[in-house]
């Protein structure tokens, strides 16, 4: 998801050469580009320092001390005071910059953003489970590469089924078949993964980040912390750098896979509706 604050004359541009391939959110303020940064699962910014009619450089800055895990693109004219904007910002830590009518043709733009866009972690982890990913029938792994791109989308592990257009049956048969074990402790994985890179960033609050993930109750995040760090998220953010996070649940996934700690299905909320 791509979270889009320009000037509204390049906003139609930007859709043209960013879509189909992106969803993009589009914010009206610095404010309301916040709140959609805390909110939604964006993957990446797209702003303009001068989006509502005033250059504002300290805006992008402060998105940068406040969340340094999420790619900025600032997508700026040639003008001599943006120009000198995005020099101060470079020092500050901006690293992709989109020159408006010299550098956001289609195919320039979208590599740029496709390449920022992406988790690392989750490329290494995937990278490390490919030996059994690769047993997997083509669907089903095109659905969980999507479920570590795009952990909010994701509720139960059931999901997956659905994603990949399998039967609950094949689904789980699939995964032993492969050596994966459980598809939930597979989606918790994904989330934690996800999350650990999200609670570097002191914009977010840990509900945001329970949220962010696509848990519907923080008290489901909170246990499953407790369950793979052996610690809650907001020690978490205090004690563990991203590394540390990607081992703890690399051991948790890989240990014991016929061992699962929890009943595989979600569990039911009050409401009798399958929640994670």
């Amino acid at each position: 998801m791509i979270a889009l604050f320009v000037p509204d004359r390049l906003v139609g541009h930007v859709q043209h050469v960013l879509a189909p391939e992106a969803e993009i959110m589009i914010a009206r303020s610095w404010h309301g580009l916040d709140e959609m940064i805390r909110a939604k699962a964006v993957e990446v910014v797209v702003a303009d320092p001068a989006a509502d009619g005033v250059l504002k450089a300290e805006e992008i800055s402060r998105l940068l001390q406040q969340y340094p895990s999420l790619p900025v693109v600032a997508y700026v004219g040639v003008a001599a005071p943006q120009m000198r904007a995005i020099l101060d910002l470079s020092n500050s830590g901006l690293q992709h910059v989109v020159l408006h009518r010299f550098e956001d043709s289609s195919t320039r733009f979208s590599a740029l953003i496709n390449r920022v866009r992406g988790d690392p972690l989750s490329r290494r982890l995937l990278a490390e489970l490919a030996p059994h990913l690769s047993q997997l029938p083509l669907e089903l792994a095109v659905a969980v590469d999507d479920m570590f791109k795009r952990p909010s989308r994701f509720e139960t592990a059931l999901d997956l089924g659905v994603a990949a257009g399998i039967p609950s049956v094949r689904l789980y048969r699939s995964f032993d078949v492969a050596g994966l074990g459980s598809p939930k402790k597979l989606l918790i994985a994904a989330k934690l993964l996800r999350a650990a890179a999200y609670l570097r960033n002191p914009g977010y609050a840990v509900a945001d980040v329970a949220t962010k993930v696509g848990y519907k109750y923080s008290r489901k995040f909170t246990q499953h912390c407790v369950m793979v760090f052996g610690m809650n998220p907001a020690r978490v953010r205090k004690r563990l750098n991203e590394e540390a996070s990607l081992i703890l649940i690399r051991q948790w996934l890989t240990a014991n896979l016929s061992d699962e700690g929890e009943d595989d299905r979600a569990i039911p909320s009050r409401e009798g509706h399958q929640r994670y």
